[in-house]
């Protein structure tokens, strides 16, 4: 099974996916920019096409014939497109913190329709928002009052305090080993035809066969729910599995529900007959 995450490498997997190398030939790498990886020359070198190309080089370079994906956020679209690329070569993927993506404005309208809700449910949230919002406004990472709010933008992917704490220390392994570098002095993003190639080979979605784990948090304010559904609706043979008490990082949010319903799935997917 291959993991890591095009912009923030392998570091927070290789911590927090310890039980599935129960099941499976864990291989950690370093997407390209990130870690030791090597940095491409041109911004256009990161666009998804390249990341997918990666993994399948990695694959050859592995000697196998056919791998699984732990796909988490943006890598879960690198995972679905090598799915729907290499068919033959693609074992199973695991997702999470995912759902079926519209245009940049829709995901902008949706995330902004889901924190309002939160906000309106949870008082937590409501303050990790006006914590944001007071950070950005006076480029400060303290309160009024002096106390430290540098880690709202954190909490905004996480269901609560507890669950946040688990993911901080991650985040902050992360950070040492350093995120996807800049080419002169630019940072990649997503255009809009980048987005718009993507939603033409989701349209396509329904042509994977592979077995396919959607594991998303229920307080994902980024995937919410209906959308995760979506996904899997447009999927043949994939499984949903929605995570209480977690946002957009289950399985360290809540491991134990997480990992438990991915065990679950890979009985009923006869996982030793794959192997």
């Amino acid at each position: 099974m291959i993991a890591g995450h095009l912009s923030s490498g392998k570091i927070g997997y290789e911590l927090t996916l310890k039980p599935l190398e129960n099941y499976f030939t864990m291989v950690y790498y370093e997407p390209r920019g990130t870690g030791k990886s090597e940095t491409p020359k041109t911004i256009e070198e990161y666009n998804q096409d390249f990341i997918v190309q990666e993994i399948e080089d990695l694959r050859k370079k592995l000697n196998v014939n056919r791998i699984w994906i732990f796909g988490h956020s943006d890598q879960s679209s690198i995972a679905l497109e090598y799915a729907l690329k290499f068919p033959k070569n693609t074992s199973g993927l695991i997702l999470t913190g995912t759902s079926l993506v519209g245009t940049q404005q829709e995901t902008f309208d949706r995330r902004k329709k889901s924190e309002t809700q939160r906000a309106k449910e949870s008082a937590w949230f409501s303050q990790v928002l006006k914590d944001w919002d007071y950070m950005i406004e006076h480029k400060t990472q303290t309160n009024k009052e002096g106390k430290d709010i540098s880690n709202a933008p954190i909490k905004w992917w996480c269901y609560d305090e507890e669950s946040v704490q688990k993911v901080i220390p991650i985040v902050k392994e992360i950070s040492k080993t350093g995120r996807r570098k800049p080419i002169n002095d630019f940072y990649a993003v997503e255009t809009e035809a980048e987005r718009q190639k993507y939603l033409n080979y989701q349209k396509l979605f329904p042509n994977i066969a592979t077995n396919i784990l959607i594991i998303n948090g229920k307080f994902d304010t980024n995937n919410p729910p209906k959308f995760a559904e979506e996904l899997q609706k447009a999927l043949p043979n994939s499984k949903f599995v929605l995570i209480d008490k977690a946002g957009h990082f289950p399985w360290i949010e809540n491991p134990d529900k997480s990992f438990q319903a991915i065990e679950n799935w890979l009985k009923t997917i006869n996982l030793s007959s794959i192997k």
